[in-house]
């Protein structure tokens, strides 16, 4: 994969995001803080600003196409592992000093892209498991999402830490829910085969960094009252498992001898170990959005429990189809379906309702 594979890999992720903020936002006309209370869910205050941050943007993809070529013409004396940090460090000291959204998220997204990469170079040729990449990925996600609380000190740095908070949830809501399926399962399983990540030392001193910096960043969001014990202790508890699976000696996920892949035709039984890793990771999801809807009450903060909620129908949704589609008569299968949906759908809206009703009565009372 070269940089502009990169390049275009990391567009996707942008627009996901840049979807989920332009459905997210209020639809009123003004962003000033004084007028709308929810103004930082805009990823664009005016049409001058995002076309601004989009010419901001741009300029550092030509900035990293430049230096791809340069670095070509001179006989490639660094790797394009080291031109996108380069590109990524520069999209991040341009966003804080601009104050810019669209360099912000793209500089995160390819700064983790960097590190991943740049970790699969450290591992060749050592068989070390892979698991110990997914964990250090985890760990920053983690840690977005306490950066992104700490960004909320202060007002101007209010629409940042949407940018750190959207993608840490996203990412660790994602892995948790793509594990919880036999598909993550079977890549678990694959991941875990090798020697431990002390094989590479370089591995090694990113998790312990990565690690302190969750630690020392938790103890001081929680000291200052930045995120509250209830969330500090799911960070906590996440951090272990992560941990846990970057240890994890080489685990048998499904019984009897098949190849990566042989689940999609026909399936394998899980083993007792993937029964065990299955229920972890489905508790640790449900949970998890729980969590997200329950602090988004606790915050007043309606994106973060509408983006609870969706993921929590989607999550019980597809879990239906995991556990039930083998087990009924199709047309039985999909009455239920459409049962469980309207119902489901009728208690989650009603109670999506009263929570937002009742944040947004406890806002008006709140003197101005």
């Amino acid at each position: 994969m070269d940089f502009l594979d990169i390049l275009s890999f990391l567009f996707w992720p942008a627009v996901i995001i840049g979807f989920f903020v332009f459905f997210a936002r209020r639809r009123k006309k003004s962003g000033h803080p004084a007028t709308d209370k929810e103004w930082y869910l805009q990823f664009a205050l005016s049409k001058e600003d995002a076309v601004s941050q989009f010419f901001l943007l741009l300029s550092v993809f030509f900035l990293g196409v430049t230096l791809l070529a340069f670095n070509k013409d001179l006989g490639d004396p660094f790797s394009w592992r080291t031109i996108l940090f380069i590109t990524s460090a520069l999209s991040l000291v341009s966003a804080y000093y601009f104050k810019a959204l669209y360099p912000l998220a793209f500089g995160l997204i390819a700064i983790t892209t960097w590190w991943g990469e740049q970790a699969e170079a450290w591992i060749q040729g050592k068989d070390v498991a892979t698991s110990a990449i997914f964990a250090g990925l985890a760990f920053v996600a983690l840690l977005f999402y306490l950066l992104g609380h700490l960004h909320e000190r202060e007002i101007k740095w209010k629409r940042f830490a949407l940018v750190y908070l959207v993608l840490g949830i996203i990412s660790i809501t994602g892995a948790l829910f793509f594990f919880s399926s036999k598909p993550g399962l079977s890549v678990l399983e694959e991941m875990t085969k090798g020697v431990s990540f002390f094989g590479s030392w370089q591995i090694t001193l990113s998790l312990f960094i990565f690690f302190v910096s969750l630690a020392g960043v938790s103890l001081y969001t929680v000291a200052k009252k930045l995120v509250s014990p209830f969330e500090f202790l799911a960070v906590l508890l996440l951090t272990l498992l992560f941990g846990v699976i970057a240890l994890l000696p080489q685990q048998s996920m499904f019984l009897g001898a098949g190849n990566y892949y042989s689940f999609y035709s026909g399936g394998q039984e899980l083993s007792s170990s993937g029964v065990l890793w299955a229920i972890i990771f489905n508790f640790a999801v449900f949970f998890e959005l729980l969590g997200l809807i329950f602090s988004g009450y606790l915050r007043r903060e309606t994106w973060l429990i509408n983006l609870g909620a969706f993921f929590l129908f989607l999550l019980i949704i597809v879990k239906y189809f995991d556990w039930f589609f083998t087990f009924l008569d199709k047309s039985i299968f999909f009455i239920g379906a459409g049962i469980l949906l309207v119902a489901v759908g009728w208690f989650m809206e009603k109670g999506r309702r009263m929570m937002i009703s009742s944040i947004k009565a406890q806002t008006q009372q709140i003197p101005q």
